[in-house]
């Protein structure tokens, strides 16, 4: 019987709580990537060991780091200390950027962020969605850079907290997550913006009401999410700011939405003074949005709305509504709908899904039909439209189908039409009800957890001939092209940057049922 070997040591089981460490890659969520060096049982150095992620850390960088986690195959730590910056490194365009969560890549080389964001999405769809490594880069066509590094997004959100001195601030989330920071100097929003959130900072800390601040994680099974007193920790949330136009007037105007707890009278008196306050201090300032958030989570939506001022401080439901341009249309959206953020970029993608949908076609003239999935308020569907005999969008979002419905019917898109419900519900109803001609192409855009596994089930269930994907998370379109690739095939992958000094990346992906 053989004698059982030694178990290894390795360097992880004698570190410090302090370590110093060379970084050499980047991880998908923008976490530096270092490793620890891994030794036999007599002593001898055996190559890369134990992986360390390093929030606020970048490829070479040599940092030191204080370990916050360990868990059996990595170790998780916070930045400490740039010992040596990396060769390429530039200044950063923020003041902010060394403690604020926003903007991980802002001192990397914009080319070299777009080298990384196209390697991370090839590496997911080779390790997650077993796709070929060399058929990949055959197909990925290079990143589309975003126009704008700086001052590009038409929405933020800014989250209420405390200062270390326990003053009430408005800020973003702290690197890592734990904290709100002011952000006075943020370069990501147009000029006009931090004067709102100055003047909103002060209101609420004038109202007395406290910050919202989640109450801890409760464990085992009888946990309930909404288990929890309405405001009892806390009342200000979240305040959104939004820049677009009305549909009669090309000036650029702000909208803001206030998200809080249920608070009562008291709370809701409150959230109308500030939003008095805002629309009499700011003319450019249209409308603004009172909303309600129960949940504990981090979502910056509202459950309940419970109040819409215009700019003249009136209540007017119809003042939520705003205008963003997208290809040579209009659209019009709600203060809390879902829209790119980054306008000028997403008019890369939209021209990017009208060219590959209409290479795919060859040319063809009426016929076919497009079946719009996770459609939103219509885009980009609608500018796909017009080389579509019909055209069905799908969305759970009851408001958003009614403005797709309202900026079909703007635009003159009488084959268009919509509905409203779960999206694997109507796939099944789709494919039960099927007596007629198909659905020749989908175009699906899901939010960032991807297709469900019904969903995905639902579409190769119809057998669309193409599937143009739009996804804003390479993981999970990794994911779901596992699911897709036995029927259909990759044809063209492109990637658009919608989020300049982050790890995320837009990517489409053309699929082709297989003969």
């Amino acid at each position: 019987m053989a004698l059982a070997k030694p178990p290894r040591r390795c360097y992880l089981a004698a570190m410090s709580e302090i370590l110093t460490l060379t970084v050499d890659s980047l991880a998908h969520d923008g976490r530096g990537i270092a490793r620890l060096p891994e030794t036999g049982h007599n002593g001898e150095v055996r190559g890369s060991g134990t992986a360390v992620f390093v929030s606020g850390a970048l490829p070479g960088q040599i940092v030191r780091a204080r370990v916050v986690r360990r868990k059996t195959r990595l170790v998780e730590a916070d930045l400490l200390d740039v010992l040596r910056p990396a060769p390429d490194a530039v200044p950063a365009l923020c003041p902010h950027q060394h403690i604020c969560g926003g903007c991980p890549l802002q001192i990397m080389p914009y080319p070299a962020q777009l080298r990384w964001k196209e390697d991370l999405a090839l590496a997911a769809l080779a390790r997650i969605g077993h796709l070929d490594r060399g058929m990949l880069a055959a197909v990925l066509e290079p990143p589309h850079p975003s126009p704008e590094q700086a001052a590009f997004r038409n929405k933020m959100e800014f989250a209420f907290g405390r200062d270390a001195g326990g003053n009430l601030i408005l800020g973003q989330r702290r690197r890592g997550g734990a904290g709100v920071i002011a952000v006075p100097d943020c370069v990501l929003l147009p000029a006009g913006a931090q004067d709102i959130l100055a003047a909103a900072r002060r209101s609420a800390e004038q109202s007395g009401l406290a910050p919202y601040a989640a109450p801890p994680a409760r464990r085992g099974p009888g946990r309930d999410k909404k288990t929890h007193a309405a405001g009892s920790h806390g009342f200000w949330r979240f305040l959104v700011l939004r820049s677009g136009r009305r549909e009669d007037d090309p000036a650029p105007r702000w909208w803001a939405l206030c998200v809080t707890s249920p608070g009562g009278a008291d709370g809701r008196a409150a959230a109308r003074a500030l939003g008095e306050e805002l629309l009499g201090g700011f003319p450019d300032l249209a409308a603004f949005v009172h909303e309600e958030r129960q949940s504990p989570d981090a979502l910056a939506a509202g459950e309940r709305r419970v109040l819409c001022l215009n700019g003249r401080g009136g209540e007017d439901p119809q003042a939520a509504l705003l205008h963003l341009p997208l290809g040579d249309c209009l659209f019009a959206l709600d203060a809390a709908s879902f829209f790119q953020v980054n306008t000028r970029a997403a008019q890369n993608l939209a021209r990017l899904a009208q060219d590959m949908l209409r290479q795919t076609r060859g040319g063809a003239e009426n016929g076919a039909s497009l079946l719009d999935l996770y459609c939103g308020v219509g885009a980009p569907g609608q500018l796909l439209a017009p080389d579509y005999d019909r055209l069905l969008g799908l969305e759970c979002d009851k408001r958003a189908v009614a403005l797709a419905r309202r900026n079909a019917e703007r635009g003159g898109l009488t084959r268009c039409r919509y509905e409203a419900g779960d999206a694997a519900a109507l796939l099944d109803r789709l494919r039960r009800e099927r007596r007629g001609p198909g659905w020749d192409t989908v175009l699906a855009d899901p939010p960032r957890a991807g297709l469900a596994p019904r969903v995905l089930d639902g579409l190769l269930a119809l057998r669309p001939q193409t599937i143009l994907y739009i996804s804003c998370n390479p993981a999970t379109l990794a994911r779901d092209a596992d699911g897709l690739q036995a029927r259909y095939s990759l044809e063209r992958l492109a990637a658009v940057d919608l989020f300049p000094h982050t790890p995320h990346l837009e990517c489409l992906s053309l699929w082709r049922l297989k003969s």
